[in-house]
């Protein structure tokens, strides 16, 4: 105990190296005693190499106490001392839930929100409760970050109380939560809730179309590309619409998409507004290679300047399988020289080299 005293005493030290090393003795000792002082430091601590290393003290502390104080930080208008604090809660797992569920209930919108922050990266079954109260609070910030919440840590057990909050009276940015996480934990039925509640297509609002599109592309059915596609030519939704029927295509094997594609995608192609669109853009265009024109312009996309375009143009012949698509690699690739256009040639040659 002497010893701790001492540490703690050289916290208030002038000598900010002093400092750090009496964090991490404190933390070494691994005494509840120690925690106290840790966390009297911090709102006054300027230096970020000692608040860093009274951070990792606490991580090494195993008493509940550090939970405590850990939840208390969660209060702070300090945002890295909010952001720490969550780690450290994050860090001491199932031990954490009913401390967890305290603060969640006895807290404000504030710390309740950071409550489902610290939840993010648990699944632990404790926190259903938690999550419950959570998609019924009267803090719009705190339901919308319960959903995020949910979806990105694949809650599938949550998915019809995410859906339940479908409605067309719910707040826009609600809503947008809901299907993005809908896309990670939905089914099609998903699909199906959003058209009856709030409509499709054009009928629904602008800003919930891009949500919607990445719901149709992660479960929507094949017969959905059509109602994507029609969305391609659309401003502020190119990036949506290449995205869904990308994953369409990649969940569905033998997709067919419409021929009304085939202009809208090249049209990506050759403005290469971005150079992954376009790759994704002539990905999709590997689906309409039967069409004389859309062949020629992916022939045509061999030689073309932007190297992701060329690589996609190969991947789309390459699996065309054809004599045809075999003879135009052989020829289109006759003067490249750029690995990773030669690599994705190769790779559909079973290893040999290219040329």
């Amino acid at each position: 105990m002497i010893e701790l005293r001492e540490c703690i005493g050289k916290l208030s030290s002038a000598d900010e190296a002093d400092r750090m090393y009496a964090a991490e003795d404190i933390g070494y000792a691994n005494q509840a005693d120690g925690v106290s002082p840790l966390l009297a430091r911090l709102p006054e601590e300027r230096s970020r190499a000692v608040r860093e290393a009274i951070f990792g003290a606490l991580r090494q502390i195993e008493d509940d106490v550090v939970i405590e104080g850990g939840l208390l930080l969660l209060d702070s208008e300090d945002s890295f001392l909010r952001n720490q604090a969550v780690e450290i809660l994050r860090a001491r797992g199932t031990k954490a839930i009913p401390f967890l569920d305290r603060a969640f209930q006895n807290g404000n919108g504030d710390r309740r929100k950071f409550v489902i922050d610290v939840l993010a990266r648990l699944s632990d079954a404790g926190a259903s409760g938690i999550y419950e109260r959570a998609l019924h609070d009267p803090d719009l910030n705190v339901v919308i970050t319960a959903v995020e919440s949910l979806g990105n840590a694949r809650q599938t057990g949550f998915r019809e109380k995410v859906e339940a909050l479908i409605s067309p009276g719910v707040h826009p940015m609600l809503l947008c939560a809901c299907m993005e996480a809908l896309a990670q934990i939905g089914e099609e039925t998903a699909v199906d809730t959003v058209r009856a509640r709030l409509g499709q297509g054009t009928a629904l609002p602008g800003y919930l179309q891009p949500s919607y599109l990445k719901l149709l592309g992660a479960k929507g059915r094949a017969e959905d590309v059509s109602e994507v596609a029609e969305t391609i030519g659309r401003d502020g939704l190119e990036e949506a619409a290449l995205n869904a029927l990308t994953a369409l295509r990649n969940r569905y094997g033998s997709l067919k998409l419409p021929q009304a594609l085939a202009q809208p995608l090249q049209d990506v192609v050759s403005r290469k507004a971005s150079p992954l669109l376009a790759y994704h853009a002539i990905r999709l265009l590997g689906r309409l290679l039967d069409e004389p024109a859309v062949f020629g312009f992916v022939e045509r996309c061999l030689e073309d300047p932007e190297k992701s375009v060329r690589i996609g143009a190969v991947q789309s012949l390459r699996e065309a399988g054809s004599k045809k698509a075999d003879a135009a690699l052989c020829q289109g690739l006759r003067n490249e020289s750029d690995a990773e256009v030669l690599q994705a040639w190769s790779a559909g040659l079973g290893g040999k080299s290219a040329k």
